[in-house]
């Protein structure tokens, strides 16, 4: 039967694990759309990076998972293209970054509500019940912080902590040159502080690990 999809036994699906990135790119370029065991094994690579990054960026469990889903289809579609003139890695996040664009351009009238309401809680006298800011945990307000920051600020914050990617590989993705992409990351980590710190006026900007 003329494409159909051929699935290796697991033996040999192990064996794909240990190739590198690069390794995987080829063998899907000659095998795509008939052989998925190769695109399969990078997926497993990269599918929880990219929904924690699209959750950071977005905020909506939904739209990132939406989002990591339409991405993934994307590099099925275009992983032809790729030229090896960067990481895969570094051209997979391209994919992502500007898909999460899209999606927040859908979406910002519902984000500026979110945080224009959240501006207003935070304004409220602190008669408010204290035990529930209290229980709130690091992450929760990590990712108010995160909420609160530009749209251009917010993806290089997650870019750098969520993805763990070095500002060089930062810069080859937003396209900018080494010195650009330091200073915008820095004055992104000064909003984010800044941010952080609204959330909770008692509480000191910590060293923060995302």
């Amino acid at each position: 039967m003329q494409n159909q999809l051929h699935v290796l036994p697991p033996e040999d699906e192990l064996a794909l694990g240990t190739l590198t990135d690069e390794e995987l790119v080829s063998i899907c370029k000659r095998e795509l759309p008939d052989e998925i065991n190769a695109y399969r094994e990078l997926v497993k690579r990269y599918e929880g990076l990219i929904y924690n990054f699209c959750l950071k960026t977005i905020g909506s469990a939904q739209d990132a998972e939406e989002v990591a889903q339409d991405s993934l289809i994307q590099v099925f579609h275009k992983i032809h293209q790729f030229e090896n003139r960067s990481a895969f890695k570094t051209w997979l996040y391209k994919i992502v970054h500007n898909y999460c664009r899209n999606r927040i351009s859908k979406i910002s009238r519902k984000q500026k509500n979110q945080r224009a309401y959240e501006e207003q809680v935070s304004k409220e006298p602190a008669t408010q019940d204290k035990s529930n800011a209290q229980s709130q945990d690091n992450k929760e307000r990590i990712q108010d912080a995160l909420d609160r920051l530009k749209p251009k600020d917010k993806e290089i914050i997650t870019y750098k902590f969520i993805l763990g990617m070095t500002l060089q590989e930062i810069a080859e993705t937003l396209g900018l040159g080494s010195s650009a992409a330091k200073m915008r990351f820095y004055r992104a980590l000064e909003s984010f502080k800044a941010a952080y710190q609204r959330t909770d006026s008692e509480i000191q900007t910590p060293s923060v690990k995302l």
